[in-house]
C-alpha cells in the first residue's frame, strides 16, 4: 500500500489510523499493568504533542498524501527497496494489530506480532513511529518489587525496548532499567544497556530520531556542559547512561560508573539529572546517585581537555567567575578529596583514577582567573600545581602570560618572561606571541619588536619547534605595529613576509583591511585587494564586510555593487552565510551608515531566491539592533519594527532561544532602554506561555547583575523560585542576589537606627 501510494492515493481506514498520532492516546486495559515509572510532566508533554503537526488530523487529501509520502521516504533507506509489495501489505496490516495489543495490554500478543516483524525484517520500517511503540511498551514494564516479573513478559517488553532504543526511542529500556534497580537488581539493568551496546554497534548507523527533549540541553548550569560536537550520533542517549550509573551506584562502584561514562562521554544536563533521581524515593539513594553523575560528569570534561579549555575561555569573556571557580573547586576535590578520581599526573593514573588534569586545563584556568582580575586565584592555582607535583612548563607559562595581556599588565609579562627564562624553560612560538601582543597592548611597541627580533633569531637556527606554525606571530607583529601608529614598518614587514615568508594569510591583508577601512583610505584597500589576488588568497566575510565600510566612508553610494562584483570576481558565492556574516560586521559598530547598508544587503537577500534569510539572520539583525545604543534612535527603532513585521509575514516564530539571544543582547545594551527591552521580551515569553528554563534565569540574572540592577534581580529571583529550584551556578548567582539584598536592607537598618550610628561611632 506504502509503495503505491499517489497524490491520487486511497483514503483507507488503515492509511488513517497508521497516520494518526491520536494512536497512542489510549488507556491500557490490562488489570495486570502498573504505571509508568517514568511519568512526563506536563511540559514534556505539550513539547511530545508538539512533535506531530496539526495537518496530520486535517481531512485534506494532499496533506494526506504528504503524510504517505514521507512514509515512503522509509523505503529509500538501504535494503529497503528489496521489500515485496506482501511484506509491505503484511507490515501496514501487522502494525495495526500490534496497536490494539498495546492498547489491550495483551503482552503475549504483542511478543507474537512483533517477532513477526522481526523476522520479515521489517522493524526499520518503523522509522520515527518507535518512538510511541517505546512509551507504550514503558507502560506496559512491570514494577512491581514484590512479585517476581513474568520471565515471558519480560522478555518480550525487554526485546522491544532494547530495539526501540537502537533507533533512538529509549523510553522503555529506562523504564526497564529503572524497574530492576528499584528491585534490587543491578545486575540485570547493566545486562540491558550492555545488550543495548551491543545491539547498537552491530547495526547500521541511521540517522537518530529526532529528541522531543533537544531545546533543555543545558550549557551554563552546573558542570553539564554542552559542548558543540560533544555527543556522537552512535552514542547511548543520556538518560541510559544515567540508568546504568543508577545501577552501578547500587553496587557502591563508583569505578563502574566513571568506566561508564567515559566509554560513552555523554551530556547529562541539570535539569534531565534532577527528573531521574526524582523517580527513586529512597531519598539517601537519590543523593548517591547525585554524587556519582556530578563526579563522572567532571572526569568526562577532564578527559575532553580542549573542549573544556575553550569553555572555561567562554565563561571568562563573559566574566563568569563563580562557575569557573565551581569547577575549579570539583577538579581539585576529585585530586585531592577524601575520594580522589582524578591524576595529577601520568604516574598516578590507575582503574580508580583514568584521567589526568592536563596541563592544558590547569593553563586555561590560569588565564581565565587572570581574565577575571582575579590574581589571587591565579597564584593559589599555581600553588596547587605545585602540591600536586606538576612544575609548570611552557604551557601554563604561556598561559600567564595571555592572563597577563588581558589586564594589561606589562612589567609583570616581563617578570614572569625572565622568570620562565631563568628556570630553564624555553619559550615556544606562542609563548613569544603572547608576550609581544602584551608590550604592543600597554603601548610599547619598541620592546615588542625587540622580542620580535629576539624571535626571529630563533627562529632562524632552528631553537623553536613547529616552525610551520609562526605566522600568527608575525600576525600579531602587524596588528601591532599598526594600532602602535606605525604603518610604514608594518607594511615593510608584509612585503617582507610576501617575499621570503612564510606566507601571508587571509588574517594577514584583513588585519590591513580593517585598519584602513575604518579610515577611508579606499586606494590602500585597493592595493591591498591586488595584492590578495596576487597572493592566490580568496576573501572571506571579514575581507568583504571591511572594504565594504572602506566604501562607505568614502561616500560611495554604490557600494554593496561593487563588493558584489568583487565576491563574483573572486567565485564567492553570496549565500545566506556570506550575506549574514557581512550584515553582522556591519552591525557591531553603532553608525549610521553601517546600519543603513545592513538593511540593504538584507533587503537584496530577501528578494534572491538562492540567499533567502532564515530566522538566523532576522534574529542576529534583531540582536544586534537592541545591543547597541544607536545616534539614530529613529532609525534603529524603524529597523526593529521592520525586522519584526517580515518575520511575521514570513511565519518565523519566536522560540525559547530567540528569546534567550534577545534577552542576553538587550541586557549587554548599557542604556535604560536595554533593561526595558529585555524585561519586555521577559514578559513576552510568560505571555506567549513559551516555557523558561535554567538557561533562562541565568541569562536574565547574570545579565541584571553584570548592570548592577539588584532591585530587578530581586524581584526577578521571587519569580524563579516560583517554578524551580535552583541548582549549580544558577543557585551561586541567586545566592549572590540574595546576600547583596540581605547587606543592603541590613545596612539601611542601622543608618535608620541613631542609637546602632552611635554605638558604632563610639566603638
Amino acid at each position: 500500500m506504502l509503495r503505491h501510494a499517489t497524490t491520487k492515493a486511497r483514503r483507507t481506514t488503515v492509511v488513517l489510523d497508521f497516520l494518526a498520532p491520536t494512536a497512542f492516546g489510549y488507556r491500557l486495559g490490562s488489570s495486570k499493568v502498573r504505571p509508568s515509572v517514568t511519568k512526563l510532566s506536563k511540559r514534556q508533554d505539550t513539547e511530545r504533542l508538539a512533535e506531530f503537526p496539526v495537518s496530520v488530523c486535517t481531512q485534506s487529501p494532499a496533506i494526506l498524501c504528504q503524510n504517505i509520502k514521507q512514509r515512503i521516504s522509509l523505503l529509500s533507506q538501504s535494503g529497503a527497496a528489496a521489500v515485496s509489495d506482501p511484506d509491505i501489505s503484511f507490515f501496514d496490516e501487522t502494525v495495526v494489530e500490534l496497536r490494539l495489543a498495546l492498547k489491550a495490554g495483551d503482552i503475549a500478543r504483542v511478543g507474537e506480532l512483533w517477532s513477526q516483524l522481526e523476522d520479515r525484517k521489517l522493524l526499520r520500517l518503523l522509522g520515527p513511529e518507535l518512538r510511541g511503540f517505546s512509551e507504550r511498551a514503558a507502560h506496559l514494564c512491570f514494577t512491581g518489587n514484590s512479585e517476581p516479573w513474568d520471565a515471558d513478559e519480560r522478555k518480550v517488553i525487554e526485546g522491544i525496548a532494547i530495539t526501540a532504543a537502537s533507533e533512538g526511542a529509549v523510553n522503555a529500556l529506562t523504564t526497564c532499567m529503572i524497574a530492576h534497580i528499584k528491585r534490587g537488581d543491578s545486575q540485570a539493568a547493566l545486562h540491558l544497556y550492555r545488550h543495548f551496546l551491543v545491539r547498537s554497534s552491530n547495526q547500521t548507523v541511521s540517522e537518530p530520531l529526532p529528541s522531543p527533549t533537544q531545546e533543555d540541553v543545558e550549557n551554563k548550569n552546573g558542570l553539564a556542559l554542552n559542548f558543540l560536537g560533544d555527543q556522537l550520533s552512535h552514542q547511548p542517549n543520556f538518560s541510559l547512561v544515567l540508568a546504568a550509573i543508577a545501577a552501578h551506584a547500587l553496587e557502591d562502584s563508583f569505578e563502574g560508573a566513571l568506566k561508564i561514562m567515559l566509554d560513552n562521554p555523554v551530556r547529562i544536563n541539570q535539569s534531565a539529572q534532577k527528573e531521574f533521581t526524582a523517580l527513586f524515593d529512597d531519598i539517601p539513594f537519590r543523593t548517591k546517585v547525585q554524587s556519582y553523575v556530578r563526579r563522572v560528569d567532571i572526569a568526562r570534561l577532564i578527559s575532553r581537555h580542549h573542549s573544556l579549555s575553550t569553555h572555561i575561555t567562554n565563561l571568562s569573556r563573559d566574566q563568569d567567575l563563580s562557575q569557573i571557580q565551581n569547577l575549579y573547586r570539583a577538579i581539585i576535590d576529585g585530586l585531592n578529596g577524601p575520594e580522589p578520581y582524578l591524576a595529577a599526573r601520568d604516574s598516578q593514573k590507575s582503574n580508580q583514577r583514568p584521567v589526568v588534569v592536563q596541563e592544558i586545563v590547569w593553563a586555561a584556568f590560569l588565564t581565565g582567573f587572570l581574565r577575571c582580575h582575579r590574581r589571587d586565584l591565579a597564584e593559589n592555582l599555581w600553588n596547587d600545581m605545585l602540591k600536586c607535583g606538576i612544575q609548570p612548563g611552557v604551557i601554563t607559562w604561556t598561559a600567564l602570560l595571555d592572563g597577563f595581556d588581558s589586564m594589561g599588565e606589562a612589567d609583570a609579562a616581563s617578570t614572569s618572561w625572565d622568570n620562565m627564562v631563568s628556570q630553564g624553560i624555553r619559550p615556544g612560538i606562542l609563548t613569544y606571541r603572547a608576550v609581544i601582543s602584551t608590550l604592543f597592548n600597554a603601548w610599547r611597541p619598541d620592546d615588542a619588536t625587540e622580542k620580535f627580533a629576539i624571535f626571529k633569531r630563533e627562529l632562524a637556527n632552528g631553537s623553536l619547534p613547529n616552525t610551520a606554525d609562526a605566522l600568527p606571530v608575525y600576525n600579531t607583529v602587524l596588528h601591532g605595529l599598526l594600532n602602535n601608529r606605525r604603518p610604514g614598518d608594518a607594511d615593510a614587514l608584509l612585503q617582507n613576509l610576501r617575499q621570503n615568508g612564510p606566507k601571508p594569510d587571509i588574517v594577514s591583508y584583513n588585519t590591513f583591511l580593517r585598519h584602513h577601512g575604518r579610515r577611508g583610505e579606499f586606494r590602500a584597500v585597493s592595493v591591498l585587494l591586488e595584492r590578495l589576488r596576487e597572493d592566490g588568497l580568496t576573501g572571506d566575510a571579514f575581507t568583504f564586510s571591511s572594504v565594504l565600510s572602506a566604501l562607505l566612508r568614502v561616500g560611495r553610494t554604490d557600494a554593496i555593487d561593487i563588493i558584489l562584483n568583487l565576491m563574483k570576481k573572486q567565485n564567492v558565492v553570496p549565500n545566506v552565510a556570506v550575506f549574514s556574516a557581512i550584515i553582522d560586521q556591519q552591525l557591531r559598530e553603532p553608525w549610521e551608515e553601517g546600519l543603513r547598508t545592513a538593511m540593504e544587503l538584507l533587503q537584496r537577500m530577501e528578494t534572491n531566491p538562492d540567499a533567502q534569510p532564515n530566522d538566523v539572520t532576522y534574529t542576529g539583525v534583531l540582536a544586534s539592533l537592541h545591543r547597541q545604543v544607536w545616534p539614530n534612535t529613529a532609525l534603529a527603532e524603524e529597523c526593529r519594527r521592520y525586522i519584526l513585521k517580515r518575520m511575521k509575514e514570513r511565519n518565523i516564530r519566536f522560540n525559547r532561544v530567540t528569546y534567550h539571544i534577545l534577552i542576553k543582547a538587550c541586557l549587554e545594551n548599557p542604556a535604560p532602554e536595554g533593561l526595558q527591552g529585555a524585561l519586555g521580551y521577559y514578559r513576552e515569553m510568560a505571555n506567549r506561555r513559551v516555557p523558561t528554563n535554567y538557561d533562562t534565569w541565568y541569562i536574565l540574572l547574570h545579565g541584571l547583575i553584570s548592570r548592577e540592577e539588584w532591585a530587578v534581580a530581586d524581584e526577578m529571583v521571587d519569580d524563579l523560585l516560583r517554578y524551580i529550584k535552583p541548582v549549580g551556578a544558577l543557585e551561586s548567582l541567586v545566592g549572590r542576589i540574595q546576600r547583596r539584598t540581605e547587606y543592603i536592607a541590613h545596612h539601611s537598618s542601622r543608618e535608620e537606627c541613631p542609637s546602632q550610628r552611635l554605638l558604632a561611632h563610639e566603638k
